[in-house]
């Protein structure tokens, strides 16, 4: 695939699912969920607002560059699984916050949070076998999602295990 059709297609992916969790998020379009979310008990090193939305402004970034140069890569063993991983975590960030915001199901949240992080971990190391540049990219992902996945279990432990409406 040529570098403008695979930027497009990676970078259309990873826009569309941004834009598919965001429906579900806190924020001025969605009050009843804001309160909600204000209403939960949070542990202190739940970050700001704003550092969602710059931490997920680079991990799509990055998630662009990496799905772009695994589509460029020339056909070898492995591609495939890689771009399928990559799939995988685009998904994810559409999944995620239609699970905690839109259904506010703090257990199933965790659970979903762990199983990305697993896959971002099973996609970079996937992409590095098949171009070393989209693996290292794919890296920092696993970081903020096991970051995620610690602070969604908080959050469902202060706040009794359950759904809170």
């Amino acid at each position: 695939m040529r570098q403008a059709e695979a930027l497009g297609v990676s970078a259309g992916g990873v826009v569309a699912a941004l834009v598919a969790g965001g429906r579900f998020g806190p924020g001025p379009g969605h009050p009843r969920t804001t309160a909600w979310y204000a209403r939960l008990r949070k542990p202190d090193f739940t970050p700001p607002g704003p550092v969602y939305g710059i931490a997920w402004s680079a991990l799509g970034g990055l998630l662009i560059y990496s799905g772009s140069r695994l589509l460029m890569a020339k056909p070898k063993p492995g591609k495939r699984m890689a771009v399928a991983l990559w799939t995988a975590n685009v998904v994810g960030i559409a999944l995620w916050p239609a699970v905690f915001f839109g259904r506010k199901d703090l257990p199933g949240s965790v659970a979903t949070a762990v199983g990305m992080s697993a896959v971002a971990a099973a996609a970079a190391a996937a992409a590095a076998k098949v171009d070393r540049k989209a693996g290292v990219a794919s890296v920092p992902l696993i970081g903020w999602l096991a970051f995620a996945s610690i602070l969604d279990a908080e959050i469902w432990r202060r706040n009794r295990g359950g759904r809170r409406r």
